[in-house]
């Protein structure tokens, strides 16, 4: 019985469906463009929420950004020549000595990852390319959030040693190792041959994250032990006394941004300060939010 009344229904569905076609289909685009708009929003909504995340995930939370400044000044020939001129005092710049006295002395820090980047070039089977090379800690890792998808990370040995090892970006193994596994093989960056010893999983990165952040592709960074940059490549506070001359010139400082070479000089130009600075970045993490700008202020002073 059930089922005949069914039938029966759908049979007067099918009629009324027939005899208003028009009025039929225009409900049925209403519903289907109803639904539609829905599943739009909805997918729209989840993508943003996930480049927020994502965008998140590159600058890190709870954290402060101490880069060194070199700052140019303009000088007047005749106080030049006058013998009242007060001499600028000397400043080693931002060290590795900064990083020990903050985590020392300032309470909330949760951790401090040191940064030293240089412009460099690898050069693989033939094959020259332009990259950045890094000089960082395991800390860097933690903090910027990156996770490794082949190999291991730096050990107390390669730290502390400064051995010629290196963990490099997806990019550059798709670049120099395409259709072999890269740890364990030799990689040149710069003058001096690196082993890798591990690849980082791809970071998604927009080219719309890359400017409106401030950040580079990290798939094409080769990262090493900050010591190896030090003993191998450059320590920039191993100083001579034309740097220092060329320090007291000018001037230098820092600039602090919380949320995530040499130049020379002419007759005719203004006077260029030395790049001196050991480090080029501390990232320091504040273990609560409500700290962040407190320990930015003690940093300040």
């Amino acid at each position: 019985m059930d089922k005949e009344r069914i039938l029966a229904n759908l049979y007067i569905a099918i009629e009324a469906v027939l005899a208003n076609r028009i009025r039929s289909v225009l409900t049925a685009l209403g519903i289907i463009f109803g639904v539609a708009a829905v599943i739009a929003m909805l997918a729209i909504g989840n993508g943003a929420q996930q480049e927020i995340l994502e965008q998140i995930k590159l600058v890190g939370v709870n954290n402060i950004i101490i880069e060194p400044v070199v700052e140019q000044t303009e000088e007047n020939l005749a106080e030049e020549d006058s013998e009242s001129k007060e001499k600028k005092k000397f400043s080693p710049g931002l060290t590795l000595e900064d990083k020990e006295s903050i985590m020392r002395t300032i309470p909330g820090v949760e951790t401090i990852s040191p940064e030293i980047l240089l412009e460099t070039y690898i050069i693989k089977n033939g094959i020259r390319r332009s990259a950045k090379l890094v000089g960082v800690e395991p800390s860097y890792f933690d903090i910027f959030n990156f996770t490794l998808s082949e190999g291991k990370m730096f050990n107390d040995t390669q730290l502390e040693k400064g051995e010629a090892v290196c963990i490099i970006g997806k990019s550059i193994k798709a670049k120099f190792f395409p259709s072999q596994n890269p740890v364990g093989k030799m990689l040149k960056c710069g003058p001096n041959w690196l082993k890798v010893i591990g690849v980082l999983d791809e970071r998604y990165i927009s080219e719309s994250s890359i400017s409106k952040l401030g950040i580079r592709d990290y798939n094409m960074d080769v990262y090493t032990p900050l010591q190896t940059v030090l003993v191998r490549y450059k320590n920039r506070a191993m100083l001579t006394e034309e740097m220092i001359q060329g320090a007291n010139r000018g001037s230098t400082g820092a600039f602090i941004i919380i949320g995530g070479g040499g130049g020379g000089s002419s007759d005719d130009a203004p006077k260029q300060a030395v790049n001196y600075h050991q480090l080029d970045r501390l990232v320091v993490q504040v273990a609560e939010t409500d700290k962040l700008n407190p320990t930015a202020d003690v940093i300040v002073r």
